[in-house]
């Protein structure tokens, strides 16, 4: 299918296929760590590192973005990039991290977690959930107030996010005050519509993401994937208020949504922003009308679950 005549005309720019293999990523990543570390913050913003341990004690780095000139204590979000639990951070996931900073006035803690194909499932989801319990255990240290920690992640991202919130209470935690579900990766049976119907579309498609899977589960047995999978995870008690956004040319359209019905119907009150015209990853051209749109939306639901607002102040709908 040809997708840019169908595609909104901001978005051509990055409506390219891109190949996913060992090959690619290792390539890839490469470029990664070196547009990341070149990228500017803006002066509005102060960015550090920590190291923390992990996976099976293994060390990974935690950049910290901040708004610069705060001293009081802030809300705190744990934003996990997307990146088919294979690729490094992106420039503009740095970006969207400030601005996330800036806008929503919170500190971002922003972890470098371990990725396939070496490190397969559990390796990056115990790096969050160490993450997530560290903040909790140093809040007052960290400056951040304990009550309003969320957890938000794009694509595979996305999914690690959605399990902190769903394993939770099960792993003893405070309750996360919301979760932020970009494009999220949730279901690794990958059966519905979408996933069978956009087998080549830009940027990311159906054959990249089987392909995913089973580097992520590689060391599990079938039955053993569903614990990586937030579509088959149980659900705590209290699921934290729920923004999911999807995109429209994307194999994971279907299943954010039949995910956000799921928490919907165990009595979560779910946001779902069906974007038009979008692919997945749409919003790495951030400048476009489309995106800083979309990314309006998000930052206010930051804002209504840091601070509650009022509905009159949100963002008209496209």
């Amino acid at each position: 299918m040809k997708y840019k005549q169908h595609i909104n005309s901001e978005l051509k720019q990055v409506a390219r296929n891109v190949p996913y293999n060992k090959v690619i990523i290792k390539c890839a990543n490469i470029f990664q760590v070196i547009s990341f570390h070149l990228t500017k913050i803006p002066q509005e913003v102060i960015n550090r590192n920590m190291i923390i341990e992990g996976y099976k004690g293994l060390k990974f780095k935690v950049e910290i973005f901040e708004p610069s000139n705060v001293k009081e204590n802030l809300p705190c979000l744990i934003y996990v990039h997307g990146g088919a639990f294979s690729y490094r951070a992106s420039a503009y996931h740095k970006k969207l991290a400030c601005m996330y900073a800036i806008k929503a006035k919170c500190r971002v803690y922003f972890p470098d977690y371990h990725l396939t194909p070496k490190y397969p499932y559990p390796a990056a989801y115990e790096d969050v959930l160490a993450l997530y319990k560290y903040i909790m255990e140093n809040a007052e240290e960290f400056g951040i107030d304990n009550e309003k920690i969320g957890v938000a992640g794009d694509s595979a991202g996305a999914s690690i996010a959605a399990l902190i919130c769903n394993n939770y209470e099960w792993e003893g935690l405070k309750q996360p005050c919301m979760q932020m579900l970009v494009y999220p990766l949730t279901d690794v049976n990958m059966q519905t519509d979408s996933m069978k119907k956009f087998s080549d579309t830009p940027i990311w498609n159906s054959k990249n993401n089987k392909r995913m899977w089973s580097y992520y589960c590689k060391n599990l047995k079938s039955e053993d994937t569903y614990g990586a999978s937030p579509m088959h995870s149980s659900l705590p008690q209290i699921i934290p208020d729920t923004y999911i956004e999807t995109a429209e040319y994307d194999c994971l359209h279907d299943e954010g949504i039949i995910y956000g019905k799921r928490l919907r119907e165990a009595g979560a009150n779910v946001e779902i922003n069906e974007t038009r015209g979008t692919i997945h990853g749409y919003d790495s051209a951030l400048n476009t009308k489309i995106a800083i749109s979309n990314i309006e939306k998000r930052i206010f639901f930051l804002k209504k679950g840091f601070n509650g607002y009022s509905s009159s102040n949100e963002p008209q709908k496209n």
